[in-house]
């Protein structure tokens, strides 16, 4: 991006933090915000409340990635047991409505499809038979007539003009014996765009309009005339340079309808690391940019999971179940994010991060300017990966988990003394955010010492005392996760995050209990 636009953030007048109930003046006619339903499955109380939310800040669109929670007839084998009903879907999409929110289904049909994929019924779809990941885009027909089903049912509870096809991170693309022979013949982009244009040509006979992912199209520009002239593109950007996947100029100078996509939850974002500066940031640096490049819309993503599975299988090729690589905190945690995205929609102005975090803890959690301040330091607190080596654990900047530790145990002492009179809830959301990652810092610390080779079995009796003492204490953060999270997110979504969350501290325990003479 260019340098003097990105300095040029952070030294304009600042926009106050009240977002006007009526984004009338906004230069994007869609506003949109992405609901990820892969894990964290909320409750229809809670999407209620989420949209009321959303709407009194000025925006008019969402899009759901239902995937396999949508309550599918002809197609259940797809459902999952987190599955909405019929009258909860029809319910909340009337209640969106009613509301001026426009619900976009986004049902992929081409690559993120493991959850279809996965059954035998759909199997023969699979670019790669050990990875049901993408559909193979020579299998055309076939796929036709499976999402042709598929489209019809997720189309028939919504009433959106726009269907979201998806298509994008295609990364197996060319991957089958059939479809290399295809690539040395006529080229990769053809593969793409020909399966797309008939993925188009099912949400143009059911009389939507398609909307797609750009990344793919981004890479094969000579490609981009063979697909329907009606087709919104989206260009997703959560904080890199604008031609990351290819010279947007190619598309931009077509004249195509364009809508960008930032992000409130992205990689490596999980369960006890959150970017939070990187994700201001982008709102700060790509609102601006959409809006100067004449961007229809803007939609904020959020992300429950990389959409990257590992899979676990039988002999052959049957899938007994898969698991998501990256998990993240539930958007519970996440409504300043929200809120800044609308501001930064509503207006024509620019958006100072710094600024609205100070405004927003004095203005909507009633701090004090010290207050203020500690927030600030919170979230612009870098959190980065932990990676174990024979060395130690240490982030990718190379401090030790240790140095990480106080880091965090100073902020959190901070924290823990704001007694802010609104939005409470918020306050204890990032106070156990933070308290997990300290947790996990111990963990890791004590990985590293397993990992040591100075490390034998006279060894395992004080660091199985160890990790009995943070495997205690991840059994207290899961408490109060549960209480923060209740009615927020399904029963069996909280048990099951509590589950993974505690994996690696109970093999590590066991192990090294087992091994004490």
């Amino acid at each position: 991006m260019n340098r003097i636009f990105l300095l040029s953030l952070f030294f304009i007048a600042p926009l106050l933090v009240h977002v006007p109930v009526s984004a009338a003046g906004s230069p994007f006619k869609v506003r949109a915000f992405h609901l990820d339903m892969r894990t964290e499955v909320m409750t229809p109380e809670a999407l209620e409340s989420l949209v009321e939310h959303l709407a009194e800040r000025g925006i008019n669109t969402l899009i759901m990635e239902w995937e396999a929670t949508f309550p599918f007839d002809s197609n259940a084998v797809i459902c999952n047991r987190n599955a909405y009903t019929e009258e909860e879907v029809t319910s909340f999409i009337s209640y969106c409505n009613s509301l001026g929110i426009d619900v976009i289904p986004l049902q992929h049909c081409f690559g993120h499809c493991e959850y279809i994929l996965r059954h035998d019924r759909y199997g023969a779809l699979r670019e790669d038979a050990k990875d049901p990941s993408q559909v193979c885009p020579l299998k055309i027909d076939e796929a036709v007539g499976v999402f042709s089903g598929i489209f019809s049912e997720v189309a028939s509870l919504h009433t959106s003009r726009y269907f979201h096809i998806g298509a994008d991170e295609t990364y197996l693309l060319g991957d089958c014996p059939e479809c290399r022979k295809a690539v040395e013949k006529y080229g990769k982009s053809k593969l793409f765009v020909d399966y797309v244009s008939a993925m188009c040509g099912i949400v143009e006979r059911m009389g939507k309009i398609p909307v797609m992912w750009a990344d793919i199209i981004l890479q094969h520009p000579e490609a981009l005339d063979e697909l329907p002239d009606n087709l919104v593109f989206v260009d997703w950007n959560y904080g890199w340079s604008p031609d990351r996947f290819g010279r947007l100029d190619n598309l931009l100078d077509r004249g195509v309808r364009m809508w960008g996509a930032g992000a409130l939850r992205s990689g490596p974002d999980n369960w006890y690391l959150t970017q939070w500066k990187k994700h201001f940031d982008n709102i700060a640096a790509f609102v601006p940019f959409a809006r100067e490049h004449g961007y229809e819309g803007m939609v904020q993503t959020s992300w429950s999971t990389s959409g990257t599975y590992g899979y676990y299988f039988d002999s052959g090729n049957e899938i007994l179940d898969m698991q998501p690589i990256r998990l993240v905190y539930p958007m519970s945690a996440f409504v300043i994010l929200e809120d800044a995205f609308c501001q930064a929609v509503a207006s024509d102005g620019p958006f100072v991060p710094e600024d609205f975090i100070r405004e927003y803890a004095t203005e909507e959690m009633g701090l004090d300017e010290a207050g203020a301040e500690v927030l600030a330091g919170y979230f612009s607190m870098p959190q980065e990966q932990i990676t174990v080596s024979a060395k130690g654990a240490f982030d990718t900047s190379g401090r030790s988990a240790e140095e990480l530790l106080e880091e965090c145990s100073r902020i959190r002492g901070l924290m823990a003394g704001l007694k802010p009179r609104m939005k409470k809830d918020e306050l204890a959301h990032w106070i156990l955010m933070l308290d997990m990652r300290m947790n996990y810092l111990r963990f890791k610390a004590a990985e590293a010492e397993y990992q040591s080779p100075e490390y034998d079995r006279t060894h395992a009796a004080g660091l199985s005392a160890e990790l009995k003492a943070i495997l205690s204490e991840e059994d207290a953060l899961a408490r109060r996760f549960s209480r923060l999270n209740r009615g927020y997110l399904k029963d069996s979504e909280i048990e099951y995050i509590n589950y993974i969350k505690s994996l690696k501290i109970n093999t590590l325990y066991n192990n090294v209990t087992n091994s004490i003479r």
